[in-house]
């Protein structure tokens, strides 16, 4: 058992890293920071394949802590009760920053489609479309209908 909560523990510290990593997204989006925005897409990239790791060897932790069956808590409190309680806790943090980290994605996927918005607007100011004709006299429906 002590692998199983290991393993728990580890994905838990993660999930808490990017917790931490996505407050601070909204930050970068508003001030239209391109750098640190693409620097959070990779590091949410690392995250991602790390806790596909961590997954994978919880995964096979439990299947060694509980040979035979079910790895249920259950199951487990009954080999071992305290490990299997600390488990329970781990678990629920894991599930409580899990669903923090989703309800970050969700305001910072908003935020980034205002970002986009205005990036947008930002560029159709500075380069805009002709409105009659383009730079060859055809008319301007002409070139968008190609």
């Amino acid at each position: 058992m002590d692998d199983v909560l290991a393993a728990a523990a580890a994905l838990r510290d993660a999930l808490r890293a990017e917790a931490a990593r996505a407050a601070a997204v909204p930050e970068a989006l508003r001030a239209l920071d391109a750098p640190r925005i693409l620097d959070g897409a990779s590091a949410r990239a690392g995250f991602n394949a790390q806790v596909a790791a961590l997954q994978e060897r919880l995964a096979a932790a439990l299947a060694r802590a509980a040979p035979g069956g079910e790895a249920t808590l259950a199951r487990l409190r009954a080999r071992a009760p305290r490990a299997a309680d600390a488990l329970g806790v781990l678990l629920a943090e894991v599930r409580a920053l899990a669903t923090e980290i989703a309800e970050r994605d969700r305001l910072n996927l908003a935020l980034a489609a205002r970002a986009r918005a205005c990036v947008q607007g930002y560029l159709a100011a500075l380069c805009p479309c002709p409105a009659a004709y383009d730079r060859r006299g055809a008319p301007a429906g002409a070139a968008r209908r190609r």
